[in-house]
């Protein structure tokens, strides 16, 4: 009987050395995504409203009268556009006429990202049941005894026991430092 008892704990543990043992930790995903969004600004300015200072007069004697009044009256558009970075661009649009600025006009249109940052954490199991077999010897009698184990692993690293041998029953508490 204890060579039955001794085969079969033997069997036992050549079960378990070579049954696969997976460990999976789960790490969080991280996923970063960037979508970029169309934004355009339209403004315009009465001429009135902007403030100017002189920075110099040049004065051309040997034009005639009807060119300098045709001049002074004509409406003028001056136009200019600036690239910003990689966003895209800003349009400039002034209106002049009589020497003065009679409006100005801004436009602009951007290509703006905007950055999404999605980090999933998969949840942790709550509780954990394992079950085993178990192989003891008794000292004051020497007899060899087999069993069933289970074990309850809490989600608070609490680990509870319960055995059952042919030598007797034993119960188990373990908390994790």
């Amino acid at each position: 009987m204890k060579e039955i008892v001794i085969v079969l704990l033997v069997a036992v543990l050549i079960f378990f050395i070579g049954s696969d043992a997976r460990y999976t930790k789960s790490e969080p995903v991280i996923i970063t995504d960037t979508v970029y969004q169309q934004k355009t600004f339209t403004k315009f300015i009465k001429g009135n409203s902007i403030p100017f200072v002189v920075l110099d007069t040049i004065y051309i004697v040997e034009t005639d009268t009807i060119t300098i009044v045709k001049d002074y009256n004509q409406v003028k558009v001056y136009s200019d556009t600036m690239r910003i970075d990689s966003l895209g661009y800003a349009y400039i649009q002034d209106t002049i006429s009589q020497n003065k600025i009679q409006g100005r006009g801004f436009s602009a249109n951007f290509n703006l990202p905007t950055i999404t940052i999605t980090k999933l954490i998969e949840p942790k199991s709550k509780n954990q049941l394992y079950l085993g077999f178990i192989g003891d010897l008794k000292h004051s009698n020497g007899q060899i005894g087999i069993g069933g184990s289970i074990a309850l692993k809490t989600a608070k690293n609490t680990l509870y026991t319960a055995t059952a041998t042919m030598n007797g029953y034993s119960f188990g508490y373990y908390k994790k430092f």
